[in-house]
């Protein structure tokens, strides 16, 4: 090793990783916090919260929202999923919001209640909490997984990555994603999946490198509708996410 060259090399990293866009939010309470309730229109909605003891909020944190399948809820994705034991391990926010009916609305409309949800979470924890701008992050399982394809199609000035999880494009697929600005996309599916056949995943992996978008997909041999944690997959998505900040 030419250590002459370690210097430079540090130099060029440093240009490469944007520097921290902070959200200046003065920072609250740490700690989980299982049923935040913020009213959307008429109706109230909820989300659990997980913020790190002892961060600092002098410094800006990576935020990571993570989206339920249908007819799962917010308490159990954030068990199998592992994002809850991650973030103090690595010093993020994590939002857990639960969908109506344990469901979410896939319309690609701007009158889109979720969407609407996903803005007024958004805006409470990024002025509330010193959040990096350019490391909101989002994934989800099965109906998470299409609706983190949306919520980064409708909302791209927004999200640095996603990562959706055997899920699929859903009417992006017809319409295409036409996003106002690129976002890294990581995509994971089984080839045994029997709920959302792999060839959802395979075609959202063509259509966001036909768009230009970074892509990594994940196809895991032999493995259904469940989360790939034999893969250590969250481990791998939160390593992409650290690779894709928002430049």
């Amino acid at each position: 090793m030419n250590f002459r060259l370690l210097p430079l090399a540090l130099l060029l990293l440093a240009q490469e990783a944007p520097a921290p866009l902070p959200s200046k939010g003065k920072g609250g309470p740490t700690g989980t916090f299982e049923n935040e309730s913020l009213k959307v229109g008429e109706q109230a909605r909820e989300f659990r919260l997980v913020v790190p003891p002892g961060l600092d909020p002098a410094k800006p944190a990576p935020l990571i929202f993570v989206f339920h399948g249908r007819g799962d809820s917010k308490e159990w994705i954030r068990r199998y999923s592992g994002f809850e034991e991650l973030a103090p391990k690595n010093g993020f926010i994590a939002v857990f919001p639960a969908g109506l009916e344990k469901s979410w609305d896939l319309r690609a409309v701007d009158e889109n209640p979720d969407l609407k949800f996903f803005d007024a979470v958004f805006d409470h924890v990024t002025s509330r909490y010193n959040v990096d701008l350019r490391r909101v992050y989002l994934t989800g399982m099965s109906m998470g997984g299409y609706f983190s394809n949306l919520v980064a199609a409708r909302r791209s000035e927004r999200i640095a990555a996603i990562a959706p999880h055997s899920g699929g494009l859903g009417v992006l697929g017809f319409r295409g994603i036409n996003a106002k600005r690129k976002y890294a996309a990581m995509i994971i599916h089984g080839d045994a999946d029997r709920i959302v056949k792999v060839e959802e995943g395979r075609t959202s992996r063509d259509a966001y490198t036909r768009e230009g978008h970074a892509v990594e997909y994940v196809e895991v041999k032999g493995m259904g509708h469940v989360w790939a944690t034999r893969e250590k997959i969250t481990d791998r998505m939160w390593k992409f996410f650290l690779d894709h900040p928002m430049k």
